[in-house]
């Protein structure tokens, strides 16, 4: 099978709270792994594919930042009905990549 990601991704539990735009839904979590590109993390409830996010990240050094998401995909976890999901960076700040390129880059060395 032929690998589709651009990017590396890392296993990492970073705080996440999100926003769906425009409703207004909210939730709280934990991602799973990060990219350059994008992230993945669980919610309790469905979210359409598409739909657009806005997301505050913040880090263990106390780094936070916030970026508008597109949700790329979305599978039901069979055994608690949470829903895992995978969205896409459509518009985040210089700072922010440029600290998450130097993350990817320090796992890479350390791992």
């Amino acid at each position: 099978m032929e690998e589709r990601r651009r990017y590396i991704r890392i296993p990492e539990k970073l705080q996440i709270f999100y926003e769906i735009i425009p409703t207004e839904q909210r939730g709280e979590y934990i991602t799973r792994d990060i990219s350059q590109a994008g992230i993945s993390f669980l919610v309790h409830d469905f979210i359409p594919k598409d739909s657009c996010l806005k997301i505050k990240l913040t880090f263990r050094t106390s780094f936070t930042f916030e970026a508008l998401s597109r949700l790329v995909w979305i599978r039901e976890r069979s055994y608690n009905g949470d829903y895992e999901v995978g969205v896409e960076f459509i518009n985040m700040p210089q700072e922010a990549k440029t600290y998450l390129i130097d993350c990817i880059k320090t796992h890479i060395v350390h791992y």
